[in-house]
């Protein structure tokens, strides 16, 4: 320690400096350190309470930051498919859920098994792409990577403020945080790609069209296109999601894995056992690709419920009969 204390004072001494560290400014340095450890702990323990205990409070505090959509029929629609994808075995918790009046497509879990769903996605998507998009929030809910993501956005001389106030102020000022992190929420990308994983597991155990999910990106890519950065750029501002289009292609694959490798889609024409089937033309609000995923699903999902053993496919000019 004397020979620490004594380089210090020469080199202060080299460089100009009269101010020489002294034993207290040493113990204030080990004590922020040990502080901020102990913080950690502490903050660690009362965000998992928050995740378990919080979720009126949280809902409510959501609600008046991103504002609540005053329409019965879109909220009962995100709450019944909420609830079909709650009881399947894989989902241990509860999720409070609600529709937003935003214009953008979106949707967001945040702590206490909160989500939120924008306008827009709702207005975009029929309830099987919805549910692909539920059963990815859920994914998130069920990992709590809401609590890795918030407790690393921390800085350590907030965590040593909030430890330090004492539980009901400490409380209240990580909800504050919890809430206003919804602005800045990030997952990393291997978070994002279990999501995507596991939501694929979700929304087909509760009986969804298993092409919604490719249809759900597909959807995605057309309206804001890939949202991914490649080269310097990805330095400086990271992905923090698959590239849009690659999302498809693995929604397909699940698909077809799904069929017990039965049915496919390629270059928008649906496949099965390898002949090419049907290439839908686009229709309505959808895309041909689009349709493709829709059909494709509806064939997929039969297969796995082993009900096409005496099917037969055929086609009447623009009409797929099975």
């Amino acid at each position: 320690k004397c020979m620490k204390r004594w380089s210090a004072i020469i080199l202060a001494s080299t460089l100009g400096v009269s101010i020489v560290p002294t034993p207290v400014q040493s113990a204030s340095i080990l004590e922020t350190a040990l502080g901020g450890a102990a913080a950690m702990v502490y903050v660690e323990k009362e965000l998992r309470r928050m995740d378990d205990e919080g979720q009126a409070d949280i809902l409510k505090q959501t609600q008046a930051k991103t504002g609540y959509y005053e329409n019965d029929a879109a909220q009962a629609r995100i709450r019944n498919i909420t609830d079909r994808i709650e009881v399947t075995p894989d989902v241990k918790r509860k999720y409070a859920v609600y529709v937003n009046p935003e214009e953008d497509f979106n949707a967001f879990m945040t702590i206490g098994g909160v989500m939120a769903f924008h306008k827009a996605a709702m207005d975009q998507l029929d309830d099987d792409a919805l549910a692909y998009v539920v059963g990815h929030e859920i994914a998130h809910g069920e990992h709590r990577d809401v609590i890795n993501g918030l407790r690393k956005s921390i800085g350590t001389q907030t965590l040593v403020q909030i430890a330090t106030a004492g539980s009901g102020v400490g409380g209240a000022i990580l909800g504050d945080l919890a809430v206003n992190y919804i602005d800045n929420q990030v997952f990393t990308m291997g978070q994002e790609k279990t999501a995507d994983k596991d939501g694929f597991k979700h929304f087909t155990a509760a009986g969804y069209n298993p092409g919604g999910a490719a249809a759900a990106m597909a959807i995605l890519r057309d309206e804001y296109g890939d949202k991914y950065r490649e080269g310097l750029v990805s330095v400086l501002a990271p992905n923090n999601h698959p590239k849009t289009s690659s999302r498809v292609t693995e929604n397909v694959k699940r698909m077809k894995e799904y069929s017990g490798n039965r049915v496919d889609v390629k270059e928008n024409t649906v496949y099965v056992n390898n002949k090419p089937i049907y290439a839908p033309p686009a229709a309505g609000v959808y895309t041909g690709e689009v349709r493709a995923y829709i059909m494709a699903g509806k064939l997929a999902k039969l297969y796995h419920d082993n009900q096409m053993e005496n099917a037969r496919i055929t086609q009447d000019g623009t009409v797929v009969y099975v």
